[in-house]
């Protein structure tokens, strides 16, 4: 069950990084902020939480996106796995899609009004500068605040209209997504059946650590080779390596897998 765990954060990129000298947006790469977060244990332990997503340098976190293990982090103490809700950047440059997403779908009309409102009035201040931060924008300070406050959102209009400058495009609406479900539906819309989140899973009883380094050694290899995600899991007695990716591709991973005779 994924749950979500308290977080503070511990670094956030400040527009300094942001706002790089970019040939264009498909060369932007994702990157992450380091976080601390608390489980319900007890445990505090700092992770990498993405913050920026570009399908089209990473096309494997898509399908993090849409197997909904995007940000998904698991408590080295006890193996509580949570869902670190924090807004982020998705941004798929060949199907012109740039979106802010706020994980949480439960927003308050209020909040989200005032989030849509700020991201309209920052990025269309932003996206019009030559390509250099304005004064008084948001700060790291700022975006270590709630999603829902000013200085977060000045951080993630920021990033978005970054993420398209220099490219000598027009630069693609910014869409605002509330909750990762609909994030999901907006990606499947423009993929093929081939296209769309497909997904393995490699199964074993043996409890010896070797026999189980190996089977995730071969999964990470397959992974990397068919630009899927691999995820590892036990339940009981039971070690499970998934690999999600596009169907035609878990397609292909189950034909090279099928016993030969």
């Amino acid at each position: 069950m994924i749950e979500m765990f308290s977080a503070c954060v511990v670094h956030f990129a400040g527009e300094d990084v942001i706002f790089e000298a970019l040939s264009s947006m498909s060369q932007l790469a994702s990157r992450t902020a380091s976080y601390k977060l608390t489980c319900r244990c007890g445990h505090s332990f700092e992770c990498q939480i993405y913050e920026y997503v570009n399908v089209a340098r990473d096309p494997q976190l898509r399908y993090a996106v849409l197997a909904g293990r995007l940000n998904v982090v698991t408590c080295p103490s006890c193996g509580r796995r949570a869902q670190a809700r924090r807004p982020f950047i998705y941004s798929d440059p060949p199907n012109r899609l740039l979106a802010y997403v706020h994980p949480r779908d439960n927003v308050p009309r209020e909040g989200r009004e005032l989030i849509e409102a700020k991201l309209r009035d920052v990025y269309e201040r932003v996206a019009q500068q030559p390509g250099e931060p304005e004064e008084g924008s948001a700060s790291v300070s700022d975006a270590e605040q709630e999603a829902e406050t000013p200085g977060e959102g000045e951080m993630a209009a920021s990033l978005a209209a970054a993420a398209v400058r220099g490219a000598g495009e027009e630069i693609p609406p910014l869409q605002v997504i509330f909750g990762l479900d609909q994030l999901a539906l907006l990606i499947n819309a423009g993929l093929s059946q081939d296209e769309r989140l497909g997904k393995i899973a490699l199964r074993t009883q043996s409890r010896s650590t070797a026999q189980r380094g190996q089977m995730f050694d071969i999964a990470r290899r397959l992974a990397r080779e068919m630009q899927c995600i691999v995820e590892e899991e036990e339940q009981g007695e039971t070690y499970t390596v998934w690999l999600y990716g596009p169907r035609r591709q878990i397609g292909a991973i189950m034909r090279a897998l099928a016993p030969r005779g």
